[in-house]
């Protein structure tokens, strides 16, 4: 049972890589925009104590637009800045767009739109952060890893 678990989740990396591989910084967004839509899902649950059906209004519009943001500045910045500052420029970004979506969408004070605002970037920040990591350290030359 655990050889084949081990295997399927083997088999579910290597077609994460390969997708990676063929489409390079879309692929990158895409995937980073699902991780988005589940943390943003989280931060409205509990900052703003919304119900299922505002969270999931705010957990798809603010990751897309979002999800736009990573794709340009990857696109056109990955091999411009460094890590660190793609990722800190990436986040001063995300602020931004979070603050506006919260204060629009659940009509809330500039107070809690700016916790929002704040906490989801930050973990967004690391959501990218490893994923452009994993994308840049990355040997494509290198072979896949095996089920054996």
């Amino acid at each position: 049972m655990t050889k084949y678990i081990v295997k399927s989740y083997l088999a579910i990396f290597n077609r994460i890589t390969i997708f990676i591989d063929n489409f390079g910084s879309l692929a990158l967004a895409i995937i980073y925009t699902i991780g988005h839509i589940g943390i943003a899902i989280l931060c409205a649950a509990f900052i703003f104590n919304a119900p299922l059906n505002l969270a999931a209004i705010d957990a798809f519009i603010e990751p897309i637009i979002n999800g736009f943001w990573f794709y340009a500045l990857h696109r056109l910045c990955k091999n411009l800045l460094g890590k660190f500052m793609l990722t800190t420029i990436y986040t001063i970004g995300h602020i931004t767009i979070a603050s506006l979506c919260g204060m629009l969408i659940f009509k809330a004070s500039i107070n809690l739109a700016a916790i929002d605002a704040f906490v989801e970037p930050i973990i967004n920040a690391f959501w990218f952060y490893a994923l452009h990591n994993f994308y840049v350290t990355r040997d494509v030359t290198t072979q896949r890893v095996t089920y054996e």
